[in-house]
């Protein structure tokens, strides 16, 4: 049986409550700026689980990683080291079925979006933590991709939050 928007949101409320990670429900300031986004909530500091308006078959799980000032120097387009990271980056997307963004500001980068789904049909406690644990463990791959591939990188992006480092079981 197809499940509307709100049973979805009740589903995905309860499910981040098992992690016993704080959450918000930015349903209101989201409606208020857009109608795109039919509900979405913060979980930690860099996570967004949301609903689009033009997508009735799924959720999406985003972990948003910005930047230090100083770290997005580094994040150059006519640097080699950065299109080597993109290149790495993109494989390793790709290959845990992920999607990527990169975060511009006039300034440049300043940030990068890891991103997933979960279909309506499938969507399930099971499904939905495994979703988030591979969208936060490609997270984390990533950081460690751009740590190594950058000496000064100081990957102040969260590394120890709660949303990344944290199991969704506990």
């Amino acid at each position: 049986m197809t499940k509307t928007s709100e049973e979805m949101k009740t589903l995905v409320e309860e499910y981040i409550k098992i992690t016993n990670i704080e959450y918000k429900d930015q349903t209101d300031n989201v409606r208020e700026k857009t109608k795109e986004i039919e509900w979405q909530f913060h979980v930690g500091k860099n996570v967004i689980i949301s609903k689009n308006a033009n997508r009735a078959d799924r959720i999406h799980l985003n972990v948003n990683m910005r930047f230090t000032p100083d770290d997005a120097k580094l994040l150059v387009i006519k640097n080699p080291t950065f299109s080597k990271t993109v290149m790495e980056i993109s494989a390793i997307c790709t290959t845990c079925n992920v999607g990527h963004q990169w975060i511009k500001s006039k300034e440049g980068i300043v940030g990068l979006a890891i991103f997933s789904h979960v279909d309506e049909q499938g969507l399930d406690r099971i499904s939905f933590h495994n979703t988030w644990d591979n969208v936060a463990r490609v997270s984390g791959h990533v950081q460690k991709v751009l740590r190594s591939n950058f000496s000064g990188f100081s990957s102040q992006v969260n590394t120890s939050d709660d949303t990344v480092e944290k199991s969704m079981y506990g």
